[in-house]
């Protein structure tokens, strides 16, 4: 029988660089266009135990899939509209002072564009039903002595996520 080595190798010798992404968000102007750091959420099974006599054997339980949430990391700009609009989301639609009771709360798509190595796009993953839950403090210091720019994060939960726009 030959020997298939050479088929077996990779063939994008390419790695995939860290800073090499695009964000977009449709409800929430400038957080994607001044944004920093997003990750790819993890994805889990539920899982059940049979017990047996020796040990207990996991199995994959029919509970569905569980998506952990999406967490961006953004420089504010100037005049904080980029944090003001994931912050007055979360305050027009959860019980903010002013809600209002008859509007039902809009909720965004994301993508996330990864980039190859020529920085041209290659694969998308996009967010269905993307809402925040969470947006961290704006913290002002006049004992720093170098100028680092305000950065705040922004924890989302969404529907589903899906890779190259292939919903399953």
């Amino acid at each position: 029988m030959p020997s298939k080595w050479f088929q077996e190798q990779p063939r994008n010798r390419n790695f995939l660089a860290p800073n090499g992404f695009k964000f977009n968000l449709e409800l929430f102007p400038g957080v994607d266009f001044f944004c920093q750091r997003v990750s790819v959420p993890g994805i889990n099974v539920p899982s059940a135990e049979i017990t047996t006599r020796y040990r207990n054997i996991p199995i994959a339980s029919s509970g569905g899939l569980t998506f952990d949430d999406l967490r961006i990391d953004f420089i504010v700009d100037e005049d904080i509209k980029n944090y003001l609009s994931i912050w007055e989301w979360i305050q027009i639609n959860n019980l903010g002072e002013h809600m209002d009771t008859k509007k039902d709360p809009q909720y965004s798509l994301g993508e996330l564009i990864i980039l190859n190595s020529n920085y041209q796009p290659n694969i998308t993953v996009g967010f269905e039903g993307l809402f925040p839950v969470d947006i961290s403090e704006l913290s002002f210091d006049i004992a720093d002595t170098e100028i680092e720019y305000i950065k705040a994060s922004a924890t989302f939960k969404y529907t589903r996520y899906y890779f190259n726009n292939e919903r399953l």
